[in-house]
């Protein structure tokens, strides 16, 4: 239904990249497991400027029962699961920095976690390189490779990064809904609920640096 852009080729000297980037985020707090601790759960601010200070504030928002508890479920979580497969790194602009931001701030202001913002930045960098480009296969255009003959909105629309972030996140809010261990789920699996891509799979090659990129935007968002 979608234009799925040509895979970047498999790393072989980014490897090590990767594993220092995913140990970079476990050390500073973006993957963790379990709860959170007792600290996190009382009135008093974790120190700012931290990212794990900053999860805990989003957590708040989205599961207050849980954060209540010092717990920080899957859906609060950047990389709650292992990764599929090798990933891949494109050079990031300043364009693509502020449509990244666009996505994260959507998925954000829908109170739908950390978790869903990763989905939704790795999903556009799969389907545009986080360009917001006006072509596509058939009519898809923007950032996810949207129709507008198929309901996602008008071509005017579908070329504003928030709205169509907004779009792809209520469907993924859909798909969410019925399925209810969706953020335990391969990052992939909930992509494709929403786009129905002829690849699959590639949207997973993404995700380490769409997590790095959700948390950079995270900690200078105002």
């Amino acid at each position: 239904m979608h234009r799925a852009l040509r895979l970047a080729g498999r790393i072989g000297s980014h490897r090590k990249a990767v594993a220092y980037a995913s140990a970079a985020l476990v050390m500073s707090g973006a993957v963790t497991a379990g709860a959170a601790t007792a600290s996190a759960a009382t009135t008093t601010a974790p120190a700012p400027h931290t990212f794990l200070a900053v999860r805990n504030q989003l957590n708040w928002q989205t599961n207050p029962a849980l954060a209540a508890k010092g717990i920080t479920p899957p859906a609060d979580r950047l990389l709650p699961v292992p990764t599929a497969g090798p990933q891949s790194f494109i050079p990031i602009g300043p364009a693509q920095y502020a449509n990244a931001t666009a996505i994260v701030r959507q998925a954000l202001d829908m109170r739908m976690g950390l978790r869903s913002a990763v989905i939704a930045v790795a999903t556009a960098m799969q389907e545009s390189k986080l360009l917001n480009v006006d072509y596509g296969t058939g009519d898809s255009l923007g950032l996810f490779q949207q129709q507008w003959d198929m309901g996602w909105g008008s071509p005017q629309q579908l070329m504003d990064p928030a709205y169509a972030a907004g779009q792809f996140l209520g469907a993924l809010r859909g798909y969410q809904q019925s399925n209810p261990f969706w953020a335990s789920q391969p990052l992939y699996a909930a992509a494709q609920g929403v786009q129905h891509s002829g690849f699959p799979y590639a949207y997973a090659q993404w995700e380490v640096q769409a997590a790095q990129l959700t948390s950079s935007i995270v900690m200078h968002m105002k």
